[in-house]
């Protein structure tokens, strides 16, 4: 296997939208398992579906990659649709599953989200940086055996990144960076008791 096939295998791995599942599965996983499941299988289907599709939607018009949007205007949607579900998934998480660090998580990763759109015209964050170090941290903080794993895996990631052309290295570390922030405001935020 080639460099390249490695990075692209080490791309989809590490896509935001695998990091939201991992991070949604073993939070529940640790807070309530009867639930992790419905939790989890709400976020996938009601969510990344069909932010996915519109994702994929978007690259197939102009024969790019799915992975990382290059017009500004697909970065838009992406940024939007990724919005989208948060907000749903908040009204869920508060009505549903009345869970307010799932609310909060989802109310940061919206802010996360927000800073991204915001900087995005002037720099394309790397959001697969962003939500693979925000779940790592968040999950090192409940459980080092579920974050660690993905912290190790953030340098690979940035490299696969950089060997994809996707990103640069600037992109790379302002999205590290958002998601050190946004990991370090959830768990100032984290609910007592």
């Amino acid at each position: 296997m080639n460099k390249t096939k490695i990075a692209r295998l080490v791309s989809i791995v590490g896509h935001p939208f695998t990091m939201i599942v991992l991070l949604v599965l073993l939070l529940s996983w640790t807070m309530d398992r009867a639930a992790a499941w419905r939790i989890t299988g709400f976020v996938a289907a009601m969510g990344l579906i069909p932010t996915g599709f519109l994702i994929w939607r978007s690259a197939s018009r102009r024969r790019q990659t799915m992975d990382a949007p290059v017009h500004k205007t697909d970065r838009t949607i992406l940024y939007f649709s990724l919005l989208a579900v948060l907000l749903l998934s908040s009204v869920y998480f508060h009505f549903v599953e009345h869970s307010v660090f799932l609310v909060r998580g989802s109310a940061i990763t919206a802010l996360m989200s927000a800073v991204a759109a915001v900087l995005n015209r002037w720099i394309r964050v790397s959001l697969h940086l962003a939500f693979a170090v925000f779940s790592g941290l968040i999950l090192a903080s409940i459980h080092p055996g579920y974050g660690v794993p993905i912290l190790i895996f953030a340098p690979v990631l940035a490299w696969s990144r950089l060997t994809l052309l996707r990103h640069t290295l600037p992109e790379v570390v302002c999205g590290s960076a958002l998601g050190l922030g946004a990991a370090g405001l959830l768990i100032w935020l984290w609910p007592q008791g």
